[in-house]
């Protein structure tokens, strides 16, 4: 729990905002605080001699119900940004079980849920040596639309729920919602902090400027980066790191020409000391190699990438991106609010840096609202972040521990680190092994709450968790009837007939369309409302 004495408890709401840092974490800062407080003044402060790290190309199905929120069309920001639409994540060649090398995680669809009970049913029989299909892409329809490179946007006669996310160049991105919030009453200011100004009583009054100016606010938002301008140097706040979880420290990046036909799916491939991320765009396609400087060099790591590439070496300058895995131990102190990098960093593998800027501002509008700087409810915040920390580091760890990979010392030390493991990620992993029912221990450890069933069961399904070496038992023609997979595939493969190609949807977009014919438009103040409400992604199984 956060000091309540240290956390500032102003009588009103804040009629002067300063956001320190822009950035994609920067301006969605700016442009949803613009549209939970429109009365309020809201300055952002960035520097033009600073860049940014834009390298975050991916995002979860939180992205649209941010865009929902702020009142934008998908035919307004995408074209701008060279954006593509997701499905999901392909992981490659993170297991070696035949039959297992390659599995799909997608975002939900609203008939889902019933296929995810047909998956949990057919994964505890395999656990317990049944031979039944228990590979996890028969049983989620965004694998059969991203494997056919459709839109996930479903037409108005579709009458099923899909949930998708997006591919974007998260520079251009930055720049949309930067001149979006300047439309909207939002003041860019353009200068370098030199020192943080504090009262009498610990909070923050004011940020001085290299070039002697300062600008006062009510309350900050630092969105500073790895900086940590406010929250880390000028608070003092301590830092939870995850390093003895999450080996990878580094990554280097190179884009490539974009692919023929877009792909509706990032894909994540396993390298001998990493991974590789290929998110396509529209006008490129990017790539990114995330590995543990204590297995590879920098060299070394951008030689790997380049033959994975199939690029000579010396055809390619990569950028090179160093950072640390961790958390702020407090992100709503006194009158401020650390957000993205600012905040902390966890490796891009689930697309998750987004998401949680976004649960972090939608929780301090709903807190803000319902108690105007109560410490409670500040407190609640701080809880509530540091457990979605926890859990996307466990959801993270669990791919690491689970691979059977065996060709590098990276590999071996990544899944003999059960020294790291926390207690109700063990109690999970045990119960998998042990071929129970992983819902309840879920529920009960709270490991659930921001990845839900579905999600544990594609990842450890889909890295082939199951008996080896024993010879299956036949399934009972009883046990067959009950998941027939011949019938879900059939089912899944004539859905994808309402789907456009991504190409098709994409030149609707530029056109000035939207993606689906009939589409109907959301309505802003009830997408805020529902956005203020959610947990982590867009949704979750009912």
């Amino acid at each position: 729990m956060a000091d309540m004495d240290a956390v500032h408890s102003s009588a009103r709401a804040p009629t002067r905002f300063l956001i320190l840092g822009g950035g994609t974490a920067g301006w969605m800062a700016a442009l949803l605080l613009q549209r939970a407080f429109p009365n309020a003044s809201l300055t952002l402060l960035e520097s033009s001699a600073i860049g940014t790290i834009g390298v975050g190309e991916g995002s979860t199905p939180a992205l649209k119900s941010f865009f929902d929120a702020v009142g934008i069309d998908e035919h307004a920001w995408m074209p701008t940004c060279g954006a593509t639409f997701k499905s999901g994540i392909r992981f490659d060649d993170w297991s070696r079980v035949p039959g297992f090398e390659s599995y799909f995680h997608p975002f939900l669809t609203q008939f889902d849920r019933d296929h995810i009970r047909a998956l949990a049913y057919n994964s505890e029989l395999r656990r317990r040596g049944v031979d039944v299909h228990a590979h996890p892409d028969l049983f989620c329809y965004s694998a059969y639309l991203a494997d056919r490179a459709l839109c996930p946007v479903p037409p108005h006669s579709f009458p099923f729920d899909v949930q998708y996310g997006y591919h974007f160049d998260a520079n251009r991105l930055a720049a949309f919602m930067k001149a979006s919030a300047q439309a909207r009453g939002v003041v860019c200011r353009d200068g370098l902090a030199r020192h943080v100004r504090r009262d009498e009583r610990g909070d923050v009054s004011a940020i001085e400027l290299d070039d002697g100016a300062t600008i006062a606010a009510d309350f900050f938002i630092d969105c500073s980066g790895f900086a940590s301008v406010i929250t880390k140097n000028a608070l003092g706040i301590s830092y939870e790191t995850y390093g003895d979880a999450l080996f990878n420290d580094r990554a280097v990046t190179f884009a490539t020409p974009p692919v023929p036909v877009a792909a509706s799916h990032t894909t994540a491939t396993a390298l001998p000391c990493g991974w590789v991320w290929h998110i396509p765009q529209q006008e490129r396609t990017g790539n990114g190699y995330v590995y543990s400087s204590a297995h590879r060099s920098e060299d070394q790591a951008a030689s790997e990438l380049a033959a994975h590439l199939g690029v000579a070496e010396n055809a390619i300058t990569p950028r090179t991106l160093r950072f640390s895995t961790g958390r702020a131990t407090t992100v709503w102190n006194r009158n401020t609010l650390a957000v993205g990098l600012a905040q902390g960093f966890l490796e891009p593998l689930e697309a998750t840096a987004l998401a949680l800027v976004q649960l972090t501002l939608a929780r301090f509008i709903r807190y803000w609202r319902a108690g105007q700087g109560n410490a409670r409810y500040a407190s609640q915040l701080n809880d509530e972040i540091a457990d979605a920390y926890a859990n996307v580091k466990d959801y993270l760890h669990t791919h690491y521990l689970t691979s059977n990979r065996d060709d590098s010392g990276y590999w071996r030390a990544c899944r003999a680190n059960g020294s790291a493991i926390s207690p109700r990620l063990k109690a999970v992993i045990e119960t998998w092994f042990s071929g129970g029912d992983i819902a309840p221990v879920l529920h009960e450890t709270g490991l659930g709450r921001h990845y839900k069933l579905n999600s544990w069961l594609y990842l450890l399904s889909g890295m082939g968790i199951y008996p080896r070496g024993v010879a299956l038992t036949p399934a009972s023609r009883e046990q067959l009837d009950k998941v027939p997979p011949a019938s879900i595939r059939d089912f899944f493969e004539r859905c994808t007939l309402n789907h456009l190609p991504q190409a098709d949807a994409l030149a609707r977009l530029r056109a000035g369309l939207p993606a689906e014919e009939g589409a109907a438009a959301t309505d802003p103040d009830l997408a805020l409302e529902r956005m203020l409400g959610l947990d982590f992604a867009a949704a979750s199984p009912r």
